[in-house]
């Protein structure tokens, strides 16, 4: 083997520690990917939390192989574990991204969204829009008041939606007796009062909606669409990375045009990790309610990351750059993780489930 193509020596214990992380990063995610498709449910996870993590795993993944490039070649032209070792670091950043890319896949195939809510969305949307291009058409209808009784529907509905999330949320009336049970207790929520009339009249006409599809599983159409937005944006940026860091290693650039654009790569993945938890803080601390979010996913995360850290520090040809978004990551990680179980605490005193709904009638 020639001298440019000499493998570092063994060090078993390394080898040892890479191994475990890589074992564990998959089970790490395990109970999160487990608990999506139990619940079959992805409500409470932040579409930018997850575009944000998904361009940083990425970033940070590519950083390493083309950092690593002329070792992973070398150790390639080997066959044993003495060459596998050498590409550890690798493995472990692309089991990271390969593991954060399926929760993110899993997002946009179990969020409930009833297809023909989303139709009647779209179609409200449209009607909306066509309202605002008029002239003297931007007031709120009543029922009965007019001609585009869909109109009055939809302005209903947002009206609905908007009293139930911020004024509590009830059950459906099945009776006379109910619908006035369910309007009492509305009007015992703090801010009630403070509703235009005219809107509480609308409202004490008709039944609010039902707890579970403000607070429970079921998602909403905005934040699909800005799902499957922020999944063609992360797409074509991975597309981007990867052409260009295909390009440079499979024409054997210089050392100096890899480094270079192996920092372009550290930097972006430690910018984007920066980011990369504030929404999800953010959407839980709005949320009050841990929801579809894995605590014990983060459980065994938060504490591994330190190990993780430190096993890839130690592999060849590593620097800063490569460290800087799993740094970032995992404090800004350990702050939602304490935020969850602040949110947990709080719903067992309250005696409501992960997703707002009391325990005694819910589904767990």
């Amino acid at each position: 083997m020639v001298r440019s193509c000499q493998l570092p020596p063994h060090d078993a214990t390394t080898f040892a520690v890479s191994a475990i992380v890589c074992v564990g990063v998959v089970i790490s995610y395990l109970p999160q990917l487990i608990r999506i498709i139990r619940a079959k449910s992805s409500v409470g996870l932040s579409p930018f939390f997850l575009f944000l993590g998904t361009t940083s795993s990425w970033s940070a993944m590519l950083n390493v192989i083309v950092l690593q490039w002329r070792l992973i070649s070398c150790s390639l032209e080997e066959v044993g574990w003495i060459s596998v070792e050498h590409i550890m670091g690798a493995l472990q950043a692309t089991l990271q991204q390969v593991m954060f890319t399926l929760v993110f896949v899993f997002f946009l195939s179990y969020y409930p969204v009833d297809p023909a809510e989303y139709r009647r969305v779209k179609r409200r949307n449209q009607r909306r829009q066509q309202r605002q291009a008029g002239e003297n058409n931007g007031h709120l209808q009543v029922p009965g008041s007019g001609n585009e009784s869909s109109g009055s529907d939809s302005d209903l509905e947002s009206i609905q939606s908007h009293v139930h999330q911020s004024y509590g949320a009830t059950p459906h009336a099945s009776s006379s007796r109910e619908s006035e049970s369910l309007m009492a207790h509305a009007r015992r929520q703090k801010g009630y009062s403070n509703i235009p009339k005219a809107m509480r009249g609308i409202l004490e006409r008709h039944h609010l909606p039902l707890a579970e599809e403000i607070h429970g599983k079921v998602g909403s159409v905005q934040e699909y669409d800005l799902a499957t937005t922020l999944a063609k944006i992360a797409f074509v940026y991975i597309l981007v990375i990867v052409t260009v860091s295909v390009t440079l290693v499979s024409t054997h650039s210089r050392r100096h045009n890899l480094e270079h654009w192996a920092s372009v790569l550290g930097f972006a993945g430690g910018l984007l990790a920066m980011l990369q938890y504030l929404p999800q803080i953010v959407h839980t601390a709005r949320a009050r309610l841990v929801r579809s979010v894995s605590i014990l996913t983060m459980l065994v995360q938060v504490p591994g990351s330190v190990i993780f850290i430190y096993a890839l520090s130690g592999r060849d040809g590593i620097n800063w750059t490569s460290l800087l978004p799993y740094v970032v990551a995992a404090v800004l990680q350990g702050t939602l993780l304490i935020l969850c179980l602040v949110w947990k605490w709080r719903q067992h005193r309250e005696g409501i489930d992960d997703y707002g709904r009391p325990i005694n009638s819910a589904a767990l």
